[in-house]
C-alpha cells in the first residue's frame, strides 16, 4: 500500500493561509467591537488557526493499494476495475490528480499536488508517474463490447 499526504510544507503553506485569513476577520471583528482592539486579540487566533491547520493538513490523503485509490479520511473510493483513466490538471493555482471513473464522475485526488511556492512538491511528477504505473498495472485490459 502507498500513502500520499501533502508535504509538510505544503501544510504549512495552508496554515499560512488560514492563520492570514483568521488575523483578518480577528481585526475586521475588532474594528466593529467597541474600544481598541488588542493586538494579542488578533496574533493569538492566527497563530493558533495557522498551527491547527498546519498539524491538521498532514493528516488527509490518498491511500493506494491492489483493490483501488481512496481518500484518508474516508471519502470517496476508485477500484481500478472502474478507473478509466488518470490526469494531471489545473485547478485555479494547484496542478492536482484527477481520476476519472467508468460511470462519468470524476475524483479530485487530496494528494498528491503541485502549486505555487509553498504549496510546492519536488516530487509531484513522480508521485503521479507512480500512480499511473500502478493503475496501468492493476487494471483490466479485456475489451468490454
Amino acid at each position: 500500500m502507498i500513502s500520499f499526504r501533502p508535504t509538510w510544507r505544503q501544510a504549512v503553506g495552508r496554515g499560512v493561509y488560514a492563520g492570514v485569513a483568521c488575523a483578518v476577520a480577528a481585526y475586521l471583528v475588532g474594528l466593529v467591537l467597541p474600544g481598541e482592539p488588542h493586538p494579542a486579540a488578533v496574533l493569538v487566533p492566527s497563530l493558533l488557526a495557522a498551527l491547527v491547520v498546519a498539524v491538521v493538513g498532514r493528516r488527509g490523503g490518498t491511500e493506494v493499494d491492489e483493490y483501488g485509490i481512496r481518500h484518508t479520511p474516508p471519502g470517496g473510493v476508485a477500484s481500478w476495475k472502474r478507473v478509466v483513466d488518470i490526469r494531471a490538471e489545473r485547478r485555479r493555482r494547484r496542478t492536482v490528480v484527477v481520476v476519472y471513473l467508468d460511470s462519468g464522475e470524476t475524483l479530485r485526488l487530496r494528494a498528491p499536488y503541485d502549486g505555487d511556492w509553498l504549496g510546492r512538491d519536488p516530487f509531484f511528477e513522480r508521485r503521479l508517474f507512480m500512480l499511473v504505473h500502478l493503475w496501468e498495472t492493476h487494471r483490466d485490459w479485456s475489451i468490454h463490447s
